[in-house]
């Protein structure tokens, strides 16, 4: 998510949500298991059965980002978020009949598509990278998608003219250097509003889940400048490295003493977040 402002309406919503669900994606990326109880549950009209979880690992659909997926139990289940602010995961392949509607209180195991989530998290950031370098040459930041092979931020031009080819040569340069300065990526709340920092470069508010720094992106490149109707739009691409090199920069996969990203779970008392 990038430049969102947030109405202090929707502010006390997220506010009252962390109370009632902790979010445990947004103090951690790399949380890809817990235990858990169910807070809430019930069965659409269509019959199928949903789930809301005391602790939720799931990043649902928001801010350019696709939703995460994963299991509960042996079930595969499809992220949300409801009307009332809930996180809510859709179980397609649950017995919807009398009886399959766990009630709240009920013990459940959840896990992630790690892989699918470091993905969302590699081209959310680079997407804050990119922002960040073009905010710095004047433009406008008018909307965004981290959606895989089609992740792009939008800028107002006006009549502005564009030389594509040297932005796009300069856009690429500079990834580059900022991937190898392994620049730490954080987030804190502000006001009781999620922000999420590249440090010395860009800070928004965000409810995404981003890497912890820099050196964790891999392949990031310019797609595609089109610019037309007063608009630029920026496509790009982005990876995530490997669990071996995650946290070591290019070219230093060798060198001793770093400690590589571990997948993590949270059992018993998990990390809290809110929103």
């Amino acid at each position: 998510m990038i430049a969102q402002s947030l109405s202090p309406s929707v502010t006390r919503i997220r506010r009252l949500e962390m109370l009632l669900q902790r979010h445990l994606y947004l103090a951690d990326t790399y949380v890809t298991e817990a235990a858990t109880t169910v807070a809430r549950s019930g069965r659409h009209d269509s019959g199928v059965v949903w789930v809301a979880l005391t602790d939720n690992i799931f990043h649902p659909q928001g801010g350019g980002q696709p939703a995460d997926r994963g299991m509960v139990g042996e079930l595969a289940v499809q992220a949300r978020r409801d009307d009332a602010g809930w996180v809510v995961l859709d179980m397609p392949d649950a017995d919807g009949g009398s009886g399959g509607v766990p009630v709240p209180g009920t013990e459940a195991v959840t896990r992630i598509d790690l892989d699918l989530r470091r993905l969302h998290a590699a081209l959310h950031t680079a997407g804050h990278l990119l922002d960040a370098f073009v905010r710095q040459l004047g433009f406008h930041h008018v909307g965004n998608s981290h959606f895989p092979g089609q992740a792009r931020v939008d800028y107002a031009v006006s009549d502005r003219e564009i030389d594509r080819d040297a932005l796009t040569e300069e856009l690429n340069k500079q990834f580059d250097e900022a991937v190898r300065a392994a620049i730490p990526v954080t987030a804190d709340y502000r006001d009781g509003v999620r922000t999420v920092s590249i440090e010395g470069l860009h800070a928004e508010p965000c409810g995404g889940t981003h890497v912890t720094d820099l050196s964790m992106l891999r392949n990031v490149r310019i797609r595609s400048i089109k610019v037309k109707s007063g608009r630029m739009r920026v496509g790009y691409d982005a990876e995530h490295a490997s669990i071996r090199d995650a946290s070591v920069p290019i070219g230093e996969q060798e060198v001793s003493g770093h400690e590589p990203v571990r997948d993590r779970t949270t059992r018993g008392v998990p990390h809290t977040g809110g929103r």
